[in-house]
């Protein structure tokens, strides 16, 4: 009996190869809408079109609680969806619960992808329905859910559906939809596709990402029990779809809690950075642009308006330090130090690191290696799997951002440094 040779395996092998750090062992791989963000304002948002677009957006996610009904598939759907794909982001469009009965989400798909051919890819059914403004029992979401995956997917077999969009990670919900008595994960019946294909919730009023890291391990736990069932390219993947310090502006919590703050856009980098090492299909703040970018009542916008003018805010420069710089891979890494965090990717092109000081009162020497060494106790070191016998020297001034860009040979082509006062005073990163 001859050797049969599986080239489709091997060439998926080869091009997966070419993505990795100079031939190095394999990292995770970042997914290509890992970088996302929300727009539902319709209209100032256009005047900061250009800037959004400056920003290397991925995804886009276009819901949330005002298009939570039945007439959102108008102008509104098509203006956003168009803003999106300017900016060069996939859009994900939310299917409000109402158009369950009566084939209304089929026909909404089909207005969508086949009258005003938009190509929607990306789908998220129902928005927030364990919160007060359109609480749904258990069964509903169930019900919803399924109705609605079922007309997307019959329409498209292709397209990705997500649910459930929870206001905060609730264990009970879950526990229910992800193979209780409530299971939605099964297959449509009689055919080939999965009605559920991501799991997304929402996180609100933290003051750093503990927690939120404590339920992605808890729900990649609970995904890979049910993935043991499911095909490789069909597992369940997970995302989260709305997240901020705050759903509102209210200083008296402090600086941690608030919007427009240095810290603020740090946190934003640390998310996108859980993305990265838990495997995301998308992390989506909220949001772009609200609440009068004023800096009160619910102004979680990433602009301050000032004599007519929109400015970037710290997580606008945080996220885009990312975005343009993002390799394809995350790299493993360490640090000895417990002020700093490291966000490195890498590919044939290169290595980009972010490195953040949260410190408010020392800056920091370091020696970036990028390969593993052990780590002396008397100095500050970071090690990056990058495969490259290369080091560089560095210091990053007291609470303050740098990304360093690197050639494949782990050469410094170029340095950016951010600061809270540049923050403070309305100023982008410094291009050193």
């Amino acid at each position: 009996m001859g050797l049969k040779i599986n080239w489709q395996a091997i060439i998926i092998f080869l091009v997966a190869c070419s993505a990795l750090p100079f031939g190095g062992v394999a990292q995770e791989q970042i997914s290509p809408y890992l970088i996302g963000q929300n727009a539902w304002e319709k209209k100032s948002i256009f005047r900061v079109k250009d800037q959004i677009a400056a920003v290397q957006y991925q995804a886009i996610r276009i819901g949330g609680n005002t298009y939570e009904k039945a007439d959102f598939f108008s102008q509104s759907a098509l203006e956003l969806i168009d803003f999106a794909r300017t900016a060069g982001a996939e859009p994900i469009v939310q299917i409000p619960r109402q158009l369950k009965d009566g084939d209304q989400a089929f026909q909404a798909v089909k207005w969508l992808n086949g009258t005003m051919k938009k190509r929607i890819r990306f789908w998220s059914i129902g928005n927030e329905p364990d919160h007060k403004n359109q609480r749904a029992t258990d069964e509903e979401v169930r019900d919803y859910f399924m109705k609605i995956s079922a007309q997307i997917k019959r329409y498209d077999p292709q397209a990705v559906v997500m649910g459930f969009d929870l206001s905060s990670y609730k264990i009970p919900i879950l526990e229910r939809l992800l193979g209780g008595d409530l299971d939605v994960t099964g297959k449509v019946p009689g055919k080939d596709y999965y009605y559920l294909d991501k799991v997304t919730f929402h996180s609100y009023k933290f003051r750093d990402i503990a927690g939120l890291e404590a339920n992605v391990k808890d729900l990649k736990a609970r995904l890979a029990v049910l993935n043991e069932k499911r095909p490789a390219d069909q597992q369940i993947g997970w995302a989260i779809t709305e997240f901020n310090s705050h759903w509102k502006v209210e200083p008296a919590l402090g600086e941690e809690f608030l919007p427009f703050t240095f810290h603020n856009g740090q946190i934003y980098a640390e998310m996108y950075d859980l993305g990265m090492r838990e495997g995301a299909f998308t992390i989506c703040p909220w949001s772009m642009l609200e609440g009068g970018a004023k800096r009160q009542g619910t102004d979680l916008s990433m602009f301050d308006l000032q004599d007519g003018k929109y400015l970037p805010r710290s997580n606008y420069y945080h996220t885009q330090l990312l975005a343009v710089h993002i390799k394809r891979n995350y790299l493993q890494h360490s640090t000895n130090s417990k002020n700093l965090v490291v966000i490195p990717t890498g590919d044939n092109s290169g290595v980009a690191v972010m490195v953040m000081n949260k410190s408010k009162s020392s800056a920091q020497e370091y020696r970036l290696s990028f390969r593993f060494k052990e780590q002396a106790p008397d100095s500050l070191q970071i090690s990056i799997n990058a495969s490259i016998d290369q080091s560089y020297d560095g210091n990053i001034p007291a609470y303050s951002t740098q990304m360093l860009v690197f050639d494949r040979n782990g050469r410094l082509v170029r340095k950016f440094s951010y600061s809270s006062k540049d923050a403070d005073e309305m100023r982008g990163p410094h291009d050193l």
